[in-house]
């Protein structure tokens, strides 16, 4: 009667360490998700904004994982993706960034998840007004122009409008500008944020001014069909694979030639992490791909309003309810009834006019 009763007691504590152990496992399916944080590159931009609004609420409400948005530049995130204090970014242009990602695509610490969106572009402008009046075409053509992009602080040279500090493009456009020998000609200003430069272009149009540098589509500014793009020597991954090696190593000689940047570039990146932390987030973001015209249905019709972040939320959940043929292909039937049904209990808000935004970029 003893042994039997050790026997029943030992039944009883394995059956007990059993259920415990399904109970664990169980707690970690079911709620680790609400316990896994992804974390999200923010560069400040309103296209980014708006593409990490519609991931976040897809993988909130679809997948069960907390999404946190980490702000940070272009070359800020190269570090941070590369030690996994990021865990992706929707936004990087690849080919401006080809040293750093075939250095990372080597080492296999950060995967590139595929472009974001279709319609990319990147070019040297001038107001159209301008380009009409002096009969302008190329980039060549701005040496014999310089006298009408001077300031009163250096009336020697005119200015080209550079990216912003901290986004590859800067060190690009300083090698193109000597390759095609107009840094003799023209000084480089690099503008503090997006909003500083959006804001010089919109001055010198609403004053017809001359204005020559860089910009990027798309974006509310360049949709406004007021700017021409300069005329380059076609792309060419030759040229720009030297033109890289300069704007990354000053110890390399910059080019005597030059050429124009690599149309829709723009991609995913997340550091390897992800798949295994959040395979279905993973697996979603991986299929998130934008039509550009999109862009100009919701993101650039208002482009006057100052958007919070709530504001980019609401531009998402308009994208999400009014083309849900663009991103249900994305996400899993299970994700998709849940997303649907967070869909129901949010209306589409309105705005309220305030100050301009930046336009949509981290390069």
């Amino acid at each position: 009667m003893k042994k039997n009763r050790i026997i029943t007691f030992n039944r009883i504590i394995v059956i007990f360490l059993c259920l415990f152990v399904l109970f664990t496992v169980w707690r970690l399916l079911g709620s680790g998700r609400k316990g896994t944080t992804i974390r999200l590159h923010d560069d400040q931009v309103d296209i980014q904004k708006f593409t990490n609004a519609i991931a976040q609420f897809i993988i909130e409400n679809g997948y069960g994982y907390r999404v946190q948005l980490v702000e940070s530049t272009i070359k800020e995130v190269h570090e941070l993706l590369i030690t996994g204090n990021i865990d992706v970014t929707l936004e990087l242009w690849k080919d401006n960034n080809l040293a750093w990602y075939q250095s990372v695509k080597e080492k296999g610490d950060v995967i590139d998840l595929g472009p974001i969106y279709t319609g990319g572009r990147q070019y040297w402008i001038i107001p159209q007004w301008y380009a009409r009046e002096k009969q302008i075409t190329t980039v060549f053509q701005m040496q014999q122009n310089w006298q009408d992009f001077t300031n009163s602080e250096d009336p020697s040279k005119g200015i080209f409008f550079n990216c912003i500090f901290g986004w590859s493009c800067r060190d690009i456009n300083r090698v193109k500008l000597e390759a095609y020998g107009l840094d003799r000609y023209y000084n480089m200003v690099s503008p503090t944020s997006p909003e500083a430069l959006k804001s010089i272009y919109e001055n010198a149009k609403m004053r017809r001014l001359p204005v020559f540098g860089y910009y990027w589509e798309p974006n509310a500014l360049i949709a406004g069909q007021d700017w021409y793009a300069l005329e380059e020597p076609p792309h060419s991954p030759e040229v720009w694979e030297k033109i890289i090696r300069a704007a990354t190593d000053p110890d390399v000689e910059v080019p005597d030639t030059a050429c124009a940047f690599k149309d829709n570039s723009v991609h995913k990146f997340a550091h390897r992490q992800l798949l295994a932390k959040a395979p279905g987030a993973a697996d979603m973001l991986k299929k998130m791909t934008l039509d550009g015209d999109i862009f100009h249905d919701i993101l650039f019709i208002d482009t006057l309003f100052h958007r919070t972040q709530d504001d980019y939320r609401s531009k998402a959940i308009e994208f999400l309810k009014k083309y849900p043929r663009q991103w249900q292909e994305w996400v899993t039937p299970k994700a998709l009834k849940k997303i649907n049904a967070a869909l129901v209990r949010e209306p589409i808000q309105s705005h309220s006019a305030g100050q301009p935004v930046p336009d949509g970029k981290g390069n």
